[in-house]
């Protein structure tokens, strides 16, 4: 026999704590790979052209990765609303 937590709302702030973890490592990670990308192939020693395509692209990938995993923080946080 389980006993259930003292506090009802814990499983949900474990899951969203979960989930903002996961968006702000999402980022990291994100924003490391891209960072080696643009210094270890040239980009930033590049012409100024290219580099500002690049971090336009960055820019608006990053802003991706971050809505897609925000959404996830969304669906944890209202969860008990849509029931």
């Amino acid at each position: 026999m389980t006993v259930p937590p003292a506090d009802p709302r814990a499983p949900q702030r474990d899951a969203l704590r979960r989930a903002v973890l996961t968006l702000i490592g999402g980022v990291i990670v994100f924003h490391t790979v891209v960072a080696s990308i643009f210094y270890l192939t040239g980009i930033a020693h590049g012409p100024e052209r290219v580099r500002w395509f690049f971090v336009i692209a960055w820019s608006i990938a990053t802003a991706i990765v971050v809505m897609v995993l925000l959404r996830r923080v969304r669906a944890v946080r209202f969860a008990n609303r849509r029931r």
